[in-house]
């Protein structure tokens, strides 16, 4: 339990200290709106702020020692109490956290705020709603939603997150304060990991810094993930294979051999090799090594772009390719094994 408690400590978020201590002001200055908009790139902590604020400002701990906004002490998170504990387990009376359904935030969700409202909180004090990825909702949720936000009940705040803000109707950004998010510069990205992970290298870290474009957690899941094992894996096995059939025509490939030797892979993998399909088609565009993401193996990389006798347009179709696979897998259930046959058929095809 200790391990999990600690992650929602809010003294623990990385690289967003100014809007931390935007929403300390607001608490203990008594000002919290009923809406707040958390916008910008996603992945770089927006849910997980919100989701941390909202639990340290419920924490039966911290209102026992400073009172409802009473003070400046430490916003806290104990995971302990009854209300971190309930945090924890998902049976908040006081938090409620809606995501999307597939690939939209759906009328189905925003209902469930009404019986939640409904309920008796089981602590005195705030509630929060957090809606995960807002700007996904369709019409009708974004309507329902509206008319909560036009009529907000006392102590009860909603906070959305949103990648685009654009896509969110304008009548309910306008019923949000708004609080804007940038990705966490990878000098602090650096630090943090260089202290968890000392064997890293520099090299290894600044590699990683720039591949997770600003986001902590996709810092983590390269690291935990062994994107650097993974990738070596893609070079050796499967692109050396996949382009030399493309200079060789007549060989005839069968996708499956292909196929076979990548394991019915996940969605990091086809995002993996979306990197390095993007690393091939800049070279092969520009030939300026220092905007691949993949720069500690730009030799391979150039090789790859320079040998090939694919056109800039012909790799361009392999990675809207994987760019659609990734969405299959996102959103269907689809049978490994013969989803990775299919993706490599329409490689092989091009």
């Amino acid at each position: 339990m200790d391990s999990d408690y600690k992650n929602y400590d809010i003294s623990n978020i990385v690289g967003h200290k100014k809007q931390l201590e935007f929403l300390k002001g607001l608490f203990f200055s008594g000002r919290m709106p009923s809406g707040l908009l958390f916008y910008g790139q996603k992945n770089i902590g927006k849910r997980f702020t919100a989701a941390a604020f909202a639990a340290s400002v419920l924490c039966g701990d911290y209102r026992a020692f400073a009172g409802e906004g009473g003070g400046s002490p430490p916003l806290n998170f104990c995971g302990k109490c009854p209300s971190c504990l309930s945090f924890l387990n998902g049976s908040s009376r006081s938090l409620l956290i809606i995501e999307p359904s597939g690939s939209a935030v759906k009328i189905e969700s925003i209902h469930k705020i009404d019986s939640f409202l409904g309920l008796t909180p089981a602590y005195p004090g705030y509630r929060f709603i957090i809606i995960d990825e807002a700007s996904s909702m369709n019409a009708s949720a974004a309507n329902a939603l509206l008319k909560m936000l036009e009529e907000p009940r006392e102590k009860t705040v909603f906070i959305l997150t949103a990648s685009n803000g654009g896509m969110l109707l304008p009548t309910v950004v306008s019923r949000c304060l708004l609080l804007g998010f940038s990705p966490i510069p990878d000098e602090v990205l650096s630090e943090v990991f260089k202290s968890e992970f000392p064997a890293l290298s520099g090299e290894t870290l600044k590699f990683y810094s720039k591949l997770s474009r600003g986001s902590y957690s996709a810092f983590r899941g390269l690291i935990e993930g062994k994107y650097l094992e993974k990738r070596d894996f893609l070079i050796d096995i499967i692109f050396k294979e996949l382009f030399a059939e493309y200079k060789n025509k007549a060989c005839g490939r069968n996708p499956y051999d292909i196929s076979v030797k990548f394991n019915a892979a996940e969605k990091e993998d086809f995002e993996l090799i979306l990197f390095i399909l993007r690393d091939i088609y800049i070279y092969k565009m520009l030939k300026n090594e220092k905007l691949l993401y993949n720069e500690d193996i730009a030799d391979k990389i150039r090789k790859f772009a320079l040998d090939s006798p694919l056109s800039s347009k012909d790799i361009g179709h392999m990675i809207e390719s994987t760019v659609d696979h990734i969405e299959k897998i996102n959103s269907y259930n689809l049978n490994k094994s013969i989803a990775s046959d299919s993706y490599f058929s329409g490689l092989l095809s091009l």
